[in-house]
């Protein structure tokens, strides 16, 4: 199997994307990271899927908490969510400003 040979320019620009500054010795670690986790996730290309339904979610459990149509009995009620909130505008939570 071929090695996936990542640029420094590819680095730098999923580090942007992440909203990163990294230094250039930091590139060259997260080069060498990210290669090698490619390369261990290209060894799934070699699994036979050809029988294997695509899937959401592993489970096959569907809606476990009450039958399509039936009333959600275990919903709480707006009063009852907002019962406890010290800071509360109309039916919102109120919380400070994040930067």
């Amino acid at each position: 199997m071929k090695k996936k040979s990542l640029t420094k320019e590819e680095i730098i620009h999923l580090a942007k994307l992440a909203g990163l500054n990294l230094t250039d010795k930091e590139v060259e670690k997260y080069k060498i990271q990210l290669e090698e986790t490619i390369s261990y996730i290209e060894n799934l290309n070699e699994l036979d899927t050809e029988k294997v339904k695509p899937t959401s979610h592993t489970t096959s459990l569907t809606n476990v908490y009450f039958k399509d149509g039936q009333q959600n009995e275990n919903a709480f009620s707006l009063s009852a969510v907002f019962r406890n909130a010290k800071n509360k505008e109309k039916n919102y939570f109120k919380v400070k400003k994040i930067f």
